[in-house]
């Protein structure tokens, strides 16, 4: 005899398929067939068919994207100037705050060794032409503009270099044993500075 839970059952309909089931694994390898095959991607992208009009790519191609993202940066320099004088928050305490999240950020990048990765990645001749469309001029003018935090931090270092010269200065250099533990004590110091330069 059927009980009402059986009967139940027996009518259900079958559950949907999750259409996010495998969505992550579906879209890498797209993306893998594409850098595959250049001449496939470029096909998808001069796709224009439609009725009534003529449709657009799905995408913005990469030069216009890069195109509308510069414009779009350089039009809100104004922006970013008032919003970087009147933040909502304290730039270092909300740091401060988020330490835990970092934290959890960090592990999570050593374990799946990411950085390493990123590093892999890096497009060297990219990278020597952003160097030269800077310049030395751009190199010049990015110094002097940070001057004021370099002035802060030689006046936080000058006195801890001070002290170690002057300790290292104190230590006798009659002999070679001597002179090597002059050499070992500078080092050391240099770390013990790097250590109370960053707060530790």
């Amino acid at each position: 005899m059927r009980t009402k839970r059986t009967r139940k059952a027996v009518g259900s309909e079958p559950t949907a398929p999750n259409p996010l089931d495998g969505f992550e694994a579906r879209v890498l390898a797209r993306v893998r067939e594409y850098q595959e095959h250049p001449d496939l991607l470029k096909a998808q992208m001069e796709i224009k068919a439609g009725n009534p009009i003529t449709l657009g790519p799905r995408v913005t191609d990469p030069t216009s994207w890069a195109e509308d993202q510069v414009k779009a940066a350089k039009d809100k320099a104004a922006k970013w100037l008032e919003k970087s004088k009147r933040p909502k928050k304290v730039p270092s305490k909300a740091a401060l705050d988020a330490k835990e999240k970092y934290r959890t950020r960090l592990e999570e990048s050593l374990a799946g060794d990411f950085w390493a990765k990123a590093m892999g990645q890096v497009d060297e001749d990219l990278r020597m032409q952003i160097i030269d469309l800077v310049g030395s001029g751009g190199f010049s003018s990015g110094v002097e503009k940070h001057k004021p935090k370099v002035v802060a931090k030689v006046k936080k270092l000058h006195p801890l270099v001070l002290a170690l010269a002057q300790e290292i200065d104190a230590m006798p250099v009659g002999t070679d044993s001597e002179r090597e533990a002059r050499m070992l004590a500078a080092r050391r110091g240099m770390l013990a500075i790097g250590k109370v330069m960053k707060g530790a």
